[in-house]
């Protein structure tokens, strides 16, 4: 067991290590230069919206994958079905009460 979780680490620093902050595979060092080089010029309030749009983005992407899991929940159903996953079951049944589906 120890073995095989360092053989993964060092994989883990051998693809790392020829990719700055591990930077995704397919983007190149020059784009890579010119998100960092945006990204250092974006004031803070540009940086924070970008980091909301972003949460937006996953809540959103969450909704769709619960909408998947679950067709023949209404909206009331999907968003406390979310809550279950950001709160747990036992708080978010302390929270919101319990379920109607019974599950």
């Amino acid at each position: 067991m120890v073995e095989i979780r360092e053989a993964r680490r060092a994989a883990r620093r051998a693809n790392t290590a020829a990719r700055p902050g591990g930077a995704p595979a397919d983007t190149s060092v020059a784009a890579l230069a010119v998100q960092d080089a945006l990204f250092r010029r974006a004031s803070p309030a540009e940086k924070l919206a970008q980091v909301a749009g972003l949460s937006r983005m996953v809540d959103q992407l969450s909704m769709a994958g619960l909408r998947q899991r679950h067709p023949t929940s209404d909206h009331e159903m999907i968003q406390y079905h979310r809550a279950e996953l950001r709160l747990g079951r036992e708080l978010a049944a302390r929270v919101y009460g319990t379920r109607r589906d019974g599950a």
